[in-house]
């Protein structure tokens, strides 16, 4: 695909905002070790300069992370999946290869999706010339594969194993996450089936606290005075509902509608909104403040804004946030960081 398309509902931004999990592991040079290991007839337990000192290649494409941002022209150094696999003698029997963070985060691909695309990335392009992967963004070692979303590339990369058979990754079993993460045929979630009547019972008791409505269709439904603290409404449509004073702490509207949702008097505190529409939704008189808000729509043309005038969103994190979005809340009368 040109790097110049974008896949359905991606918004270019020249940001790299910092997604998911943002402490890494301590680094300590003498004791890391990144393991080759499964279906290998020479597994490998490599320290950084070890892996350092392997031949590198240089890997550009366009990053889409699945909360609907994508950054184009990214450039990354680092040594060829191929190379380590040659290194490791990887079995014929191996048809998978699964990757494993430092803080227990893993995901799988094909082998052959590896062989094509992925890069165990050191050092990536910034501002012309290639730098160490800074840690919140998975340094010092991270896979890379373009062709999927960025879930499907690991954060401060330990393990590399060869499997006969496809394992589920973390965010694969926690969140619904598709297996595929195609981000031309948008596969971002594999929607489970939702039980109706334990949903009618909590919706009768005002309370869905904690549960899993992974793409819910909720469009218009009255959830005033609803408690959803720590709900996962991921990828949910909310368009035109009503969560007037609902509490809404912690709760995760990644990759939700709320176009037109009337949020007055509502606590949204912790609330997960990146990759959210909020689109002539109403925020009045809500309190708290978002703890992430990477590609959140709040406006995209005149007259379709959010109504969020008298807000106070000092302690919101603003990495991720479109400048465009950041200078509409500003205008609309939000006190923003900084």
């Amino acid at each position: 695909m040109s790097d110049d398309l974008l896949p359905p509902n991606q918004i270019a931004t020249a940001r790299w905002p910092t997604i998911g999990e943002r402490e890494p592991e301590p680094f300590d040079a003498a004791t890391w070790r990144l393991a080759v290991t499964g279906l290998v007839d020479r597994p490998l337990s490599l320290t950084f300069a070890q892996l350092a000192a392997m031949p590198q290649s240089e890997r550009r494409g366009t990053i889409h992370c699945v909360t609907r941002w994508s950054r184009r022209a990214t450039a990354f150094r680092g040594v060829a999946i191929e190379t380590l696999l040659e290194a490791a003698k990887a079995s014929t029997a191996a048809r998978f290869v699964r990757f494993v963070s430092g803080r227990g985060h893993d995901t799988s691909l094909p082998i052959e999706a590896c062989r094509s695309d992925l890069l165990i990335a050191l050092a990536f392009e910034d501002e012309g010339r290639f730098v160490p992967v800074p840690s919140a963004h998975g340094g010092p070692v991270r896979s890379v594969v373009f062709e999927r979303y960025f879930y499907k590339s690991v954060k401060w990369l330990r393990t590399i194993e060869l499997l006969a058979e496809d394992r589920l990754g973390f965010w694969e079993r926690t969140a619904g996450y598709h297996n595929d993460a195609d981000p031309w045929r948008e596969q971002r979630y594999f929607v489970r089936d939702i039980d109706r009547v334990a949903l009618a019972k909590r919706m009768a008791a005002r309370n869905l606290a904690d549960q899993d409505l992974l793409g819910a269709g909720l469009a218009n439904a009255c959830l005033a005075g609803f408690d959803l603290r720590r709900a996962s409404l991921r990828n949910a449509n909310l368009r035109g509902a009503d969560l007037r004073n609902a509490d809404l702490t912690a709760a995760n509207f990644t990759n939700a509608s709320l176009a037109g949702a009337d949020l007055r008097g509502a606590k949204i505190d912790g609330v997960d909104l990146d990759g959210a529409d909020l689109r002539r939704a109403d925020l009045r008189g809500s309190t708290g403040a978002p703890a992430s808000m990477a590609v959140t729509e709040f406006a995209s043309s005149p007259g379709d804004g959010a109504r969020v005038e008298g807000l106070d969103w000092t302690a919101a994190r603003m990495d991720g946030l479109l400048p465009e979005q950041a200078d509409y809340l500003r205008r609309a009368g939000v006190r923003l960081p900084g």
